[in-house]
């Protein structure tokens, strides 16, 4: 899959979000949004219409974040995923989950399994 996406403008006025239909990989067909902010440095996006889980929207950012665990010596740049459901129905809460990659050639140098 691709998905294409306005560059970031200081005001985004002339660079509003690229808007298209795209299939899920539950197989559904969604209006998706996504631009990028803070100078290219957060991509956000988001995907409309999603029947699936009761009906809803999926907000998703995706950005670096520099590794400083006790347990890396070698500090990295960790790609984060954030990804968030936000239900149709206003009686239920959101659900929200979080992933952080490293590369895996850094994790074995690092001795990470």
């Amino acid at each position: 899959r691709t998905l294409y996406t306005s560059h970031e403008d200081d005001d985004n006025k002339d660079n509003p979000p690229v808007a298209a239909e795209i299939v899920t990989a539950d197989g559904e067909r969604v209006e998706c949004e996504a631009w990028w902010e803070n100078g290219g440095q957060l991509h956000r996006s988001w995907l409309k219409g999603v029947e699936k889980y009761g009906g809803g929207s999926f907000e998703s950012k995706r950005y670096l974040e520099r590794s400083n665990s006790d347990n890396d010596s070698n500090d990295q740049d960790l790609l984060v995923c954030e990804s968030i459901f936000h239900p149709n129905d206003p009686e239920r809460e959101k659900a929200a989950v979080t992933w952080r990659f490293r590369r895996a050639a850094a994790a074995a140098v690092a001795g990470v399994e």
